[in-house]
């Protein structure tokens, strides 16, 4: 039996909040998402891969440095570029107290708002291209490593050079394609929120 046809839902046109209770939880959860591209635009994903590092992967990360080890507004805070076959989710999930939700998420935005406005410094881009190329050589050193990453993007994507080329794409972005990436994806005015707060 053929899939059934999946038209990929549309980016956001405004800001769609959704919140619940969680008696499990001590903290709160913040999640931003935005609708991006899937593999089946494989171009426009390298992009947000590298906006996630910029944002939210490692210690001298931007999210990380503000809103944890600056302010203090953040337990946790990471960044992710989901990337399934017809859509993709790029989102950015917090934890934190409740009373600190509003400025968290504000914050948060700001951050975006700047992406779109200011050029990415060099400095961050040549740290996220190492942080690449360093997964990609010691992520795939053995056979077992290689068979995953070439049975995803055979199976997802029906080729492997995006597989190979992976290292040598994103070592071409510059400042400018990053910026294209935020203004055309990361909408600072149009977006998901999910907020997850304790009982007490």
């Amino acid at each position: 039996t053929p899939y059934p046809l999946f038209n990929p839902e549309p980016p956001f046109t405004g800001i769609v909040r959704k919140e619940f209770i969680d008696e499990s939880l001590q903290q709160a959860r913040l999640a931003i998402v935005w609708r991006v591209p899937g593999l089946a635009q494989l171009e426009c994903t390298y992009a947000l891969d590298v906006l996630a590092g910029i944002l939210g992967h490692g210690l001298t990360s931007r999210l990380v440095q503000d809103l944890r080890e600056e302010r203090g507004l953040v337990s946790q805070i990471s960044v992710s570029n989901i990337t399934q076959q017809l859509q993709g989710t790029f989102y950015i999930l917090a934890h934190c107290s409740v009373e600190n939700l509003p400025d968290v998420e504000a914050r948060i935005i700001q951050h975006i708002r700047n992406l779109q406005l200011e050029m990415v410094k060099k400095e961050e881009i040549d740290r996220i291209r190492t942080k690449v190329a360093n997964r990609f050589i010691f992520g795939n050193e053995t056979p077992s490593d290689r068979a995953t990453l070439y049975g995803y993007y055979q199976s997802m994507v029906g080729d492997l050079e995006p597989a190979l080329n992976y290292p040598a794409i994103i070592q071409s972005l510059d400042a400018t394609d990053l910026m294209q990436a935020s203004q055309d994806y990361l909408s600072p005015d149009a977006y998901g929120v999910v907020v997850l707060k304790p009982i007490n």
